[in-house]
């Protein structure tokens, strides 16, 4: 799925068996891009950023369940074979260290085949109030604990949309029946972070359809 807000460009790639939402989001003027959630299909991903002929600043993580971080790090040793310079993955915050020491593990328990699957150390957790710039693009980080305990979502208020993970989606929320969950965090999380944001704000979940801040404060049962 291709979108184009304000002056950035977003694709959103499904990858995984478990169709996570992957996203890259570039500036067309100065090719600048992220990766966001590199959960898997490595080659699609690969193929995506070579095909759009931008220059990837970072990989984001919104959290460390497998299907978000699955590639991440063979993408990071790509990218810097690609770009001859160091790449960061930033995120998420050090509460999830846990999970991302286990990524293959827990791939493997959930019966999900990823290929080049990889646990995931960051270059650089990240904290709630963080602002990441690359180029033009400027996003502050928020915890959002509750799917995980370090949960992060990352919203760019200029061009009016937040890249929520597994946090919130068209008509739900993340799931919260982990033994680290805690949907009462969540819900508090994202009536305190998320809704008092612009309603034409675009909400890009880890799953599923893109939706906005107005849509959900009307429709979704979790919320309302």
């Amino acid at each position: 799925m291709y979108l184009l807000v304000n002056s950035l460009r977003i694709e959103i790639l499904p990858v995984t068996p478990i169709s996570q939402n992957c996203m890259m989001i570039w500036d067309p003027d100065s090719a600048d891009a992220i990766i966001s959630d590199p959960g898997g299909d490595l080659e699609s991903i690969v193929r995506l950023i070579e095909s759009k002929n931008v220059c990837v600043q970072s990989i984001l993580l919104t959290h460390g369940h497998f299907d978000h971080v699955g590639v991440a790090l063979p993408l990071q040793t790509f990218l810097e074979h690609k770009y001859q310079k160091k790449i960061p993955i930033l995120g998420p915050a050090i509460e999830d260290q846990f999970l991302l020491d286990r990524v293959v593990e827990d791939a493997s328990q959930f019966g999900v085949y990823i290929q080049h699957a990889s646990n995931v150390t960051p270059t650089r957790f990240v904290e709630d109030g963080d602002i990441l710039q690359f180029g033009e693009m400027v996003f502050e980080v928020m915890h959002m604990p509750g799917h995980t305990p370090g949960h992060v979502i990352f919203y760019e208020k200029n061009a009016r949309f937040v890249i929520t993970g597994d946090v919130l989606f068209k008509g739900a929320i993340g799931r919260t029946d982990f033994p680290y969950g805690n949907e009462k965090q969540l819900i508090t999380a994202i009536n305190q972070k998320l809704l008092i944001l612009d309603d034409a704000t675009f909400v890009l979940p880890g799953h599923g359809p893109v939706t906005t801040i107005g849509y959900e404060k009307g429709h979704n049962p979790f919320l309302i």
